[in-house]
């Protein structure tokens, strides 16, 4: 990666704290976003973890209440894994009450996954803790400044990543 502050002798961000200068190496945007990114992911898992949840459990539980009762193919495609690794994963999420499958109401080889109330419950109050965390975490910056990193993350990302999911 490029950019002004890749360079050991460019000059620290306009605005930032006045704090101890840190070395040349953490004030690339290269280190920045991969120290950023591996403290989130790591704050995320325990986060998921306090939820007896992983980020594939999750990501099941969001898109059933994001799609609503989907056919479990669809389901594996809307969250990016192969329809044979999703069912220990259902089977998890069953075995605690979150999801219910059943069979298709006219092809009886298909089967129809479904968030109960209590998996919607549960996505609720992730999304709620989730929206403090993040809160938290951004509370060195503004709102403004949080719109602008988000939209700038937004098309570096859209850039690099197809619309249609992760490559």
């Amino acid at each position: 990666m490029s950019g002004d502050n890749d360079r050991p002798d460019a000059p620290d961000a306009p605005g930032a704290p006045d704090a101890p200068e840190r070395p040349a190496f953490e004030r690339g945007t290269g280190f920045l976003l991969a120290r950023l990114g591996s403290l989130t992911a790591r704050s995320w898992a325990a986060f998921l973890g306090e939820h007896r949840l992983t980020q594939g459990q999750y990501a099941v539980l969001v898109a059933l209440d994001r799609h609503g009762p989907v056919v479990q193919r669809r389901l594996a495609e809307l969250v990016a894994v192969d329809a044979r690794n999703l069912v220990p994963v259902l089977d998890q999420l069953a075995d605690r009450q979150l999801v219910e499958r059943r069979p298709h109401d006219t092809d009886r080889r298909r089967r129809v996954v479904t968030l109960t109330d209590r998996g919607s419950a549960l996505v609720g109050t992730i999304a709620a803790a989730a929206a403090a965390e993040q809160e938290r975490f951004l509370g060195a910056l503004t709102a403004a400044e949080r719109r602008h990193l988000n939209g700038l993350l937004q098309r570096l990302y859209a850039a690099h990543v197809p619309a249609d999911g992760p490559a």
